[in-house]
């Protein structure tokens, strides 16, 4: 928590630097103490859940198994947006139950399979889901760019992120010397915080654009290729039966965004709807 809570400073830092400092980027949202305390402040707690316990996983599961339950968080922000009534149940949802099969196989298949930490990666998407629906929910009634986005969430999200590491970590870290090493490879952290910002940014601008559920499809590309580093730097196992369920998780992705993209086009190409007199 305290690691990501460095990065969720860094990245309102650097968008307030943006947004009022340069004034490189427009800030046109205008936020009362109250809104951002209703509103805000239980996006950044889903925020802050997701960052911790997806970062707690990787002490019960393998870097590879981690990112094929990752293909299940789609399924998860469906019913969430079907709850919240940003998207229609439709045909498309064949598909996403493809998703949710493909990822039962690579659980079975698993070789080192932890109860713990599956119940904690489910938890971690759980949160994600809310999150992102929350998130979508917020910007729809908002004239806010994504790096106002993120100048406005991640101080909501570093303030949860303090509040769990100030009971579950720095006590242990002060009494070990840890909070130190940030000092002592300050270069690594920086480029650190500055790709955490660049995710946030572009996550923002996803959400915003197209929608949280198109942001998670995207991610599946991303974690394929984590899976592949994982196999070839750390020689993790990959058994036969994950290896079936991933590939029928990953073409269930590849029809769904395929349709999904269709559809967002298709919706562009219509002429607008004149207005009333």
């Amino acid at each position: 928590m305290s690691v990501a809570g460095m990065g969720m400073a860094a990245s309102g830092a650097f968008s307030y630097i943006l947004c009022h400092v340069t004034k490189t980027v427009e800030a046109k949202a205008v936020i009362s103490r109250s809104y951002w305390v209703r509103r805000i402040m239980p996006v950044g707690f889903f925020m802050a859940a997701t960052l911790w316990a997806g970062n707690l996983v990787y002490l019960y599961l393998s870097v590879s198994f981690i990112q094929m339950l990752k293909a299940f968080t789609p399924v998860i922000t469906m019913f969430a947006l079907f709850l919240a009534k940003l998207e229609v149940p439709t045909g498309k949802v064949s598909f996403r139950l493809g998703i949710a099969l493909g990822t039962a196989l690579a659980a079975y298949g698993e070789v080192h399979n932890s109860f713990v930490g599956v119940a904690i990666m489910l938890f971690s998407e759980a949160a994600e889901a809310i999150r992102l629906v929350m998130t979508q929910l917020l910007l729809q009634g908002l004239r806010m760019g994504p790096f106002e986005g993120v100048m406005w969430m991640a101080p909501a999200c570093w303030l949860w992120l303090m509040l769990g590491a100030a009971v579950m970590e720095w006590p242990r870290m002060l009494a070990q010397g840890h909070h130190l090493i940030p000092l002592q490879h300050p270069l690594l952290f920086l480029l650190a915080a500055c790709l955490g910002f660049a995710v946030n940014v572009l996550a923002y601008a996803t959400i915003k654009l197209a929608s949280s559920l198109t942001l998670k499809v995207l991610g599946c590309v991303k974690n394929a290729v984590v899976i592949l580093a994982a196999m070839l730097l750390f020689a993790e196992q990959v058994t036969p039966l994950q290896a079936v369920g991933y590939v029928v998780s990953t073409a269930a992705f590849g029809v769904y965004t395929h349709i999904k993209m269709t559809q967002i086009a298709g919706e562009a190409m219509q002429p607008e709807k004149p207005g009333k007199p």
